[in-house]
This record gives structure tokens, C-alpha cells and sequence, in this order.
């Protein structure tokens, strides 16, 4: 059997073929071609050269195509559609796509970020699922390896190259505590403040090199610098049932701004500033820097970038 050099074949010589083998006729296939009658028989001669083989004969009803030729006409027009797609850039129709985003996220990032994106979703998508998973120290390694396609937190990532991230917006801290709570009535002072019993929510999603350095709380470490320190009598991984709770208690809540706001239409509670300053963070989607260009990676990030705009 003849050895073809693959780096020798001239992928153009392959489409002449296939027209010649559709029309069975030089004539007609120059003419489909908008090539001469000379460079067709030119590129018919370099390919029997190619293949070994006449391709095309003549016989009484005209040229007909070899044995040879059938063969290869029934798997060409698959190749060369191959072909095509791995040259042309892929086009990403987002109301088309199908299958399930996968999405690293805080208990509030669900709750804040979540429910304008799905709303977005079942408008123009019915086929994308949504699937979220909790922060865990392996998060980063899961995106990097493509396991999931997105995270959504407060992570310190100047010093590496491996992501890309993107401030949503930036988030402050307010307390909650129920109507009719005596600090409300009392007044809201630092002693006040420490006085009362606590709620912590242990968030999963707190800057991983935070969690690194000191187990305490954001608000433990501030109180700490002022030298005073808060009774916290309930730990909750969630944010939901401890604002429930919060509005049936004396307990107090230290909270992202977003999400109490949020509480506030459901629960029995109270907003206020603490009469500590705990600045400011700003949330963040984060990538793998190998979905950079990715279509649908884009097209995520532009949709979480929007729905997150006004919120």
C-alpha cells in the first residue's frame, strides 16, 4: 500500500476533489469551483499523483469515478466538515446552550447574587441548569481544574496568575437585632453593643488566607484591637435561620449590609450601624485563567456582572 505524507497533502486539493466527485465532469466542476478548466485538471492530475489512483475515467456514458473514488467520496464530505469546525471559531448562541453551570458560593452569595441571575436564566434559557457548592479550601484547585466554572466570594488573589477575578461590588457590615430589642431603646453605644449576646455565622466563604491566619471572627478581631471582647453565645453555618432567629431573641447579628436588607422584608428585625468601624471587602467572581476566552465562561461572567449592578 502507497505511504501518503500527511504534511504533503494540500487541504485545498481535498474540496476540488469533492466537487469533482459531485459533478463526475471537469467542466462543471471548474465551473463550481470559479477555477479554470486548466487548474482543475491540474489539481484532478495531482491527485491521482496523491492517491494513486485515477479517481475519475473515462467510459461510453462519459467520466465516471473509480472504485477508489466512491470510497473516499463517502467519508470526505464528513472530513472536511471536520475540518471547517476546528478552524472556525466556535459561535456561542447563550438562548441555544445546554447543560449546567457549576458555581462555588456562599450561603450569601445564593441568597444576594442568585436569585436575579436564575430570574435572568428562566427568561432567556430554559435549558441551563444551575448547580452550587460551598466554599472549601479546595475551591481554587476545582476551578483550576475545570471542575467547576465560577466562585463567587472574598479571596486574596494578587500574588498569583493562575485566575482572573472581577469586583462585583463593595460590601459593608450592619447589625440586626429584633423590634423590639432594649438596645434599640436603650441606645446603641459600644458597651451596649458587648453587653448583649452574640450570633456568629460562620462563613465558609471568608478570604481563605483570613481563615489561615486567625480563627476569629472579622468582628472578634476588631473588638480584640479595642480590647474588649463580645459574648457570642450561637454559631450557624447559614444566614437564614440565624436571622429567624436573631428576630425572636436578644441576640445580635453582624451582617453584610445586602443580606440584611434582604432579611428585613421577611423577618421581625431592626438594622443599625455597629459603633465599631469594620470597613469594607468587595465581592468577587473568580475564574480559571484558562476560561478567559472561553464563549460561555464570557458570557457567565457578563451575566452575573449585570444582574449584580443594582443590587
Amino acid at each position: 500500500m502507497q505511504q501518503i505524507d500527511i504534511k504533503q497533502i494540500d487541504l485545498n486539493l481535498l474540496t476540488i476533489l469533492k466537487v469533482l466527485l459531485e459533478e463526475v465532469n471537469v467542466t462543471k466542476a471548474s465551473q463550481k469551483l470559479n477555477l479554470s478548466q486548466s487548474a482543475t485538471s491540474h489539481a484532478l492530475k495531482r491527485l491521482r499523483k496523491m492517491f494513486n489512483d485515477p479517481l475519475l475515467e473515462r467510459s461510453s456514458a462519459g467520466m465516471r469515478a473509480t472504485p477508489r473514488a466512491l470510497a473516499l467520496q463517502a467519508s470526505l464530505e464528513s472530513i472536511l466538515l471536520d475540518i471547517e469546525k476546528l478552524v472556525t471559531e466556535p459561535v456561542f448562541i447563550p438562548e441555544l446552550a445546554r447543560g449546567t453551570i457549576r458555581i462555588a458560593a456562599s450561603d450569601y452569595a445564593t441568597t444576594v447574587i442568585l436569585p436575579s441571575v436564575l430570574r435572568e436564566l428562566s427568561l432567556k434559557n430554559p435549558y441551563l441548569d444551575i448547580e452550587c457548592y460551598d466554599w472549601h479550601p479546595e475551591t481554587l484547585d476545582r476551578l483550576k481544574s475545570g471542575e467547576i466554572d465560577l466562585a463567587l466570594g472574598i479571596v486574596d488573589l494578587d500574588k498569583t496568575h493562575e485566575f482572573g477575578y472581577e469586583k462585583l461590588f463593595t460590601e459593608d457590615f450592619v447589625s440586626i437585632v429584633r423590634v423590639e430589642h432594649p438596645i434599640i431603646k436603650k441606645g446603641i453605644t459600644l458597651e451596649s453593643y458587648i453587653a448583649s449576646p452574640h450570633a456568629l455565622i460562620t462563613i465558609t466563604g471568608l478570604p481563605i488566607n483570613s481563615i489561615k491566619k486567625s480563627s476569629k471572627s472579622h468582628v472578634d478581631r476588631i473588638l480584640e484591637e479595642l480590647g474588649v471582647e463580645r459574648r457570642v453565645r450561637l454559631k450557624l453555618p447559614h444566614f437564614l435561620s440565624a436571622a429567624l432567629i436573631v428576630g425572636q431573641t436578644d441576640m445580635i447579628l453582624t451582617l453584610p449590609r445586602r443580606i440584611a436588607l434582604i432579611f428585613a422584608s421577611i423577618a421581625k428585625i431592626t438594622i443599625f450601624d455597629p459603633p465599631i468601624d469594620l470597613g469594607q471587602y468587595n465581592y468577587m467572581q473568580i475564574w480559571s485563567k484558562k476560561s478567559d476566552h472561553v464563549p460561555f465562561q464570557i458570557w457567565l461572567r457578563d451575566l452575573i456582572r449585570i444582574q449584580t449592578q443594582d443590587i
